[in-house]
């Protein structure tokens, strides 16, 4: 029966899959319109004796990145003269393969002339070979796996994420042979980019993800060559020079650049995050967060209490997801979710509160099935469902809740509710969540609940949330306003690549000159940062 269950699963997730990327296969009419706009405005772009080379990674389903990377590879080309290469590590066969043909195409129309893909020649493959008979001697623990260096990159990370986002796996299986290939792989793309940098004169990096093996490699061999790494998207920018750049020191700085904002602008701020809040409170879905399918506010039909009535400390463990990125903002106190999980449940049965944990209301197959394997090692955990609202769980006197990272932080705090997290996250700079600096210190804390107590400011929630989902992007700098963009396509169920539409609705001469200004402008100053008041740090 488990095993039937683990194949629905993996047959669920595999279905996804194939839909997603028939859904991006084929050219649609928003594709063919974007396509023409690109090949009318960036005709002339083209440099005719480029001294050098800008790589950008080919995103093959990301129809908002690929209007930002049209502008910015074409600005940056020009200030160095430089051809525009496209590169995948991800061994498809592009371009002429009948999946990515459409993408192919729209690359092209804004003057990508060259698809490489990372394999290696024979010399380079005798050096993988001693390279990973170096790595495969020495991993005895998930840890080892985690702490893979060569040449001085921290690779190993890059490698354990891909392993588990790749394969749908909660942890690292030593055992699995999708391990060593994934290992294999990450060697591949290591040497095949370090020559490639040592013979071509590479300008600038242009990536999606400062995540991943197929991506953050490279990004790595560039920040020791100080070549830069720009992540641009369809609202900022971030130049990158060492890993979690993107983060760090932007969430850390929240607070001085709020207090630098006029008075009018700080009171218009926290207006526009208590309303959006109280959005989020009432069930609204998807409210500042365009991922989301389902509300953690959604009110039940089912109101029978879930909590056990008693005096005891009451916590709650909100899982993430398991396969996706763990040290997103940086390093967090474990190698994974997994190994956090049990981390909490050995604190479980060290102290006497009582301990639940509750998923996602929109969990990927299989994670509630990883969750119950955990627990039934534990049982002071229960698993409520996943479906209960967090108003409820208030209601019936939750006490702490427990996160790495996650958007609880903010969003219970401004309900009252006390959160700790096992993280860097985007609250850090804030007093109304606890911020352990370690490990030790985090096992402390969650021993010490009973004598644990915030005065939670409300204002500063609204502060955090006004700077994390408004300060931090340029919504009209394609868009007429990408938030309403996204508001109206969640109404409508337009697919991704309407966001074409929207795009060439308000584009005019005036708007693209003011773009183009404002990434050469950016690029001049050598900041690190493009946001809602421009280039910063």
């Amino acid at each position: 029966m488990v095993v039937l269950k683990n194949l629905n699963q993996q047959l669920a997730l595999f279905k996804a899959k194939v839909h997603r990327v028939l859904k991006n296969a084929f050219p649609d009419e928003y594709c063919q319109e974007f396509l023409k706009h690109n090949r009318k405005v960036w005709a002339n772009w083209n440099r005719e004796d480029p001294q050098g080379t800008i790589l950008l990674y080919y995103s093959s389903g990301m129809p908002s990145v690929w209007i930002s990377q049209s502008y910015f590879v074409n600005i940056l080309a020009k200030k160095h003269n430089a051809a525009i290469v496209s590169f995948s590590s991800t061994r498809k066969s592009f371009p002429g393969s009948l999946f990515y043909w459409a993408r192919d195409q729209i690359y092209r129309s804004f003057n990508i002339r060259k698809f490489i893909v990372t394999t290696l020649d024979r010399s380079q493959a005798l050096r993988k070979k001693e390279i990973l008979e170096g790595i495969l001697g020495s991993i005895k623990t998930k840890k080892d796996v985690y702490d893979i260096r060569v040449d001085g990159i921290w690779m190993g990370v890059d490698i354990y994420e891909t392993y588990l986002r790749a394969f749908n796996k909660p942890t690292v299986d030593l055992k699995d042979p999708k391990l060593f290939e994934t290992i294999e792989r990450a060697v591949e793309i290591l040497i095949f980019w370090q020559d490639y940098l040592k013979e071509n004169n590479v300008k600038a990096v242009i990536a999606t993800h400062d995540a991943y093996i197929y991506e953050n490699i490279l990004c790595k061999l560039s920040y020791q060559k100080n070549i830069p790494v720009y992540l641009p998207n369809i609202k900022s920018i971030c130049l990158a020079k060492k890993p979690y750049t993107i983060y760090d020191p932007l969430f850390r700085d929240y607070p001085k650049k709020f207090r630098k904002l006029s008075v009018a602008e700080q009171v218009q701020g926290l207006e526009i995050a208590r309303r959006q809040l109280e959005r989020r409170f009432k069930g609204e879905v998807g409210v500042d967060m365009p991922y989301s399918t389902k509300s953690a506010f959604q009110s039940s039909e089912n109101n029978t209490a879930v909590l056990r009535q008693s005096d005891k400390i009451k916590v709650l463990v909100c899982n993430h997801c398991f396969y996706d990125n763990p040290q997103a903002y940086g390093e967090m106190f474990f190698v994974d979710f997994y190994e956090w999980l049990h981390f909490l449940g050995k604190i479980s049965e060290q102290t006497d509160y009582d301990w639940y944990i509750k998923m996602h209301p929109d969990p990927l197959p299989g994670t509630e099935e990883i969750i119950q394997e955990i627990i039934a090692q534990y049982p002071k955990i229960t698993m409520i469902p996943a479906a209960t609202s967090h108003i409820q769980l208030i209601k019936e006197g939750i006490n702490f809740v427990l996160t790495a990272y996650g958007s609880v932080g903010h969003e219970l705090a401004a309900l009252g509710v006390q959160v700790i997290n096992a993280s860097y996250n985007p609250h850090y700079a804030y007093d109304f969540n606890w911020h352990p600096k370690d490990v030790m210190e985090y096992e402390n804390l969650l021993k010490s609940l009973p004598r644990l107590k915030k005065d939670i400011n409300r204002e500063s929630v609204l502060e955090f949330y006004f700077m994390h989902y408004y300060y931090t992007g340029d919504d009209s700098l394609f868009l007429k306003s990408y938030r309403q963009y996204i508001e109206e396509m969640k109404k409508s169920g337009y697919p991704d690549t309407s966001i074409f539409k929207y795009f060439l609705e308000t584009w005019s001469e005036e708007k693209h000159q003011d773009i183009c200004a404002k990434f050469s402008k950016y690029i001049e100053s050598g900041k690190t940062y493009y946001l809602s008041k421009g280039a910063e740090y």
